[in-house]
């Protein structure tokens, strides 16, 4: 990726958090929209299946420097609650669809990914994502239970919602 395409996508992120500022319309408590889509194993992920586990629900995509930073952090989580009942699920805005799988592959991210331009932008549109990184935690009941944590206090999150 050459500089200038690294200042063109952060110039989109920044201009979409800006416009975006009032945050997003799923409220704690409140039932996420249900989805189905396959992941990039080709096996079938339907969110209100996973009902009584704990789900974390990322927005990202591999040219967004903000969600390349969060990588580590969710390599963490996945890394900490993997053997509990915790399913992570990354959906990829990416339009570079080979990249982001090649991404995944590298960085060793072990976990649940839709890479699907379709499914991505359609389970973006049905969270009103409108910047990412965006982050949807889902509690046992299959409610939302927090959005837009980062760090320490998402895996503090799930932690708590996991005891």
């Amino acid at each position: 990726m050459t500089m200038k395409m690294i200042k063109h996508s952060l110039l989109i992120v920044l201009f979409l958090m800006a416009a975006s500022a009032p945050g997003l319309a799923q409220a704690t408590g409140s039932v996420p929209p249900d989805f189905s889509a396959k992941d990039i194993a080709g096996n079938k992920v339907t969110l209100s299946e996973l009902k009584g586990k704990v789900v974390l629900l990322d927005f990202w995509a591999t040219w967004c420097p903000p969600c390349r930073v969060e990588v580590p952090g969710l390599i963490d989580i996945q890394g900490k609650f993997a053997d509990m009942d915790f399913v992570l699920i990354s959906v990829s805005l990416d339009r570079d669809l080979q990249a982001a799988r090649s991404f995944v592959r590298d960085k060793k991210m072990d976990w649940v990914h839709i890479i699907d331009l379709d499914a991505g932008g359609e389970i973006a549109g049905k969270y009103q994502v409108s910047y990412i990184p965006a982050t949807f935690v889902i509690d046992r009941r299959g409610r939302i239970a927090a959005s837009q944590l980062r760090g320490k206090e998402l895996k503090e999150k799930i932690a708590e919602l996991l005891k």
